[in-house]
């Protein structure tokens, strides 16, 4: 169902940020490197419209290497849910290395369904198929599905980017790897007519 299908590559970064001194300062580069949504359980920001529901994740615990704190290869973008559930916990594969599509799958019933060894360590650490989040998915599915077969306009704006894009061409990053990437973030695309209507 659309809205809910994990990635069939291995994330590439498309930003190289660098420099800042905490890791706060990365948010937005995070936000559009990651598509405004959830790394883990692909929840959207654009469904609870509060930022403070979405946190940058260190892939690598601060605990187990303190300098991959402000290590841009190291942040990912994941709803508070997944972030407070990963915590320090070790073993979960890295989206930047593993197509999550080749691991998981969400079946009709909003269960996450692990297809190797990688999704059952990505299911079980993360909690994945908890009650509450098995119910919480369930529910998005079956309200997605209502609104494209009744409501189409909110069901697009439903799987829309949020508005507030951040223009990443006017972020002063110290450093930055990748600096012509500033031009085909999410804010420029808009900006251009190439950004699609729903993803």
């Amino acid at each position: 169902m659309q809205g809910f299908e994990y990635p069939i590559e291995p994330h590439i970064r498309q930003h190289g940020p660098g420099g800042y001194q905490d890791y706060e300062s990365y948010r937005d580069w995070v936000r559009d490197e990651f598509m405004f949504r959830c790394v883990y359980c692909l929840h959207r920001e654009q469904w609870y419209g509060r930022g403070a529901t979405f946190n940058i994740e260190h892939f690598v615990p601060v605990a187990g290497d303190p300098h991959g704190r402000l290590e841009y290869a190291n942040l990912l973008y994941a709803c508070a849910t997944c972030n407070n559930a990963k915590c320090n916990i070790l073993g979960v594969p890295n989206p930047c290395s593993v197509a999550f599509a080749d691991c998981v799958r969400i079946r009709d019933d909003g269960q996450v369904e692990a297809l190797n060894d990688a999704g059952e360590s990505l299911v079980k650490k993360l909690r994945l198929n908890s009650e509450k989040n098995v119910q919480h998915r369930s529910r998005w599915m079956r309200i997605l599905a209502a609104l494209q077969a009744h409501q189409p306009d909110l069901y697009r704006e439903s799987m829309a980017f949020p508005d507030d894009l951040p223009d990443l061409r006017t972020k002063k990053s110290p450093l930055n790897s990748k600096p012509e990437s500033v031009g085909d973030c999410c804010f420029a695309r808009r900006e251009r007519g190439e950004l699609p209507a729903i993803y």
